[in-house]
């Protein structure tokens, strides 16, 4: 048998020993370049995961009076916002397809009215004015607050309640004049009566929309009963201050005749000045629709009601006053006054607007003196 030869091992040479060593070393580096790279990776994206996730959110968009508004907060509201106009647009989108465009011309523009205000409100509802109508709501909350004026959890089951169209009390139909009982005519379909909805319909509706809510928006059913709540609050205040604005004050009651030209109302002026019937020739002549059947007549009204132009020269005027012409945006007027009261209690349409007024007057002054600051950027928009 031969003999296995066994390959002699040829010692390195220095340059090869060296060689070796620095490509170890070369090796050890790259490993530690790509070690700390990924490290790197890592704490970036711990980082960014950390600060959209948990910072961000806890982050405020605003702090009023030092009360912050969390940025969870806003987002959850704005997708609230959100969809309630997409629920609104759904259902006008619905009702438009059920007209018939060349017989419904009227309704078809006012519905695509409607829609175009609700885009406008969807789009406002992702930037920084919304967060003025969530600073809003926190200064009514404190300054209600301060008043001792408060929303009971009662009040909130009952408003979420009939929103959703269920009444604990129905109200008690009203019984038919007397002139409809003894009309010979008789319906032989008789005219569906609306089933009242039953507890536990509510019950069932609103446990639905509550999931729907929490899936869409993230709010849970307390944080919507806060929204609620707010409402309430606010129409609180609202009539707490408006209880302070004037329930009279200086109305005039007066008629009046429009022209399109200076020409045809100084012709018209010349008329009266003849002695010629004001409400005969403003219902001959009169280019207002709304008051020439009236014979010019526009009722009692105070100050602010009408344009600055008519206004200024009608509250100069003494009941029996005929003016002069006077030009506005609307044409040419001749007014005459027929009453004047200094303190004439206002209706409860313009008491109303009066209320109204105070409000915004008040929460202009209320923010103006509140310690307000924003942090609200593009970034905290919520994704759709």
């Amino acid at each position: 048998m031969a003999k296995r030869r066994v390959k002699k091992e040829v010692p390195l040479t220095r340059k090869q020993i060296s060689r070796r060593e620095k490509e170890r070393r070369q090796r050890l580096i790259l490993m530690g370049i790509a070690a700390f790279v990924g490290f790197l990776i890592v704490v970036i994206l711990s980082y960014g995961f950390y600060t959209e996730q948990i910072v961000k959110p806890r982050s405020p968009v605003a702090v009023v009076n030092g009360v912050p508004i969390p940025t969870t907060t806003y987002q959850k509201r704005v997708r609230l916002a959100r969809m309630n106009v997409d629920l609104a647009m759904s259902n006008m989108e619905f009702q438009k397809s059920m007209l018939n465009p060349d017989e419904d011309q009227f309704l078809v523009n006012f519905i695509d009215q409607q829609l175009t205000q609700l885009q406008i409100e969807r789009f406002a509802a992702n930037g920084e004015e919304f967060v003025n109508q969530l600073v809003e709501e926190e200064l009514i909350r404190q300054a209600a607050a301060e008043n001792g004026i408060s929303v009971s959890s009662e009040e909130v089951d009952r408003q979420v309640e009939e929103f959703f169209g269920y009444y604990r009390e129905q109200p008690t139909p009203e019984p038919a004049p007397i002139t409809e009982l003894i009309t010979p005519t008789l319906e032989i379909t008789p005219t569906a009566t609306p089933t009242p909805m039953s507890r536990q319909q509510f019950d069932e509706l609103y446990t639905d929309y509550l999931t729907r809510l929490q899936e869409a928006t993230g709010l849970s059913g307390a944080e919507y009963r806060e929204t609620v709540k707010a409402e309430l609050l606010r129409a609180k205040m609202q009539e707490f201050v408006g209880a302070e604005a004037p329930t009279s004050e200086l109305q005039i009651h007066a008629r009046h005749i429009l022209l399109e030209t200076k020409a045809e109302a100084e012709v018209v002026l010349e008329r009266l000045n003849d002695g010629e019937d004001f409400a005969t020739l403003a219902e001959e002549l009169s280019q207002d629709p709304g008051s020439a059947v009236e014979g010019g007549d526009l009722g009692w009204f105070p100050e602010g009601q009408m344009v600055a132009e008519f206004e200024e020269v009608a509250f100069s005027l003494e009941p029996g006053e005929i003016s002069d012409v006077v030009e506005s945006t609307f044409g040419f007027h001749i007014i005459e006054v027929l009453e004047r009261d200094e303190n004439r209690e206002l209706d409860p349409t313009m008491l109303e607007q009066k209320i109204s007024e105070a409000f915004e007057v008040w929460l202009l002054e209320l923010t103006g003196g509140a310690d307000i600051e924003l942090y609200w950027s593009p970034d905290k928009v919520p994704p759709e």
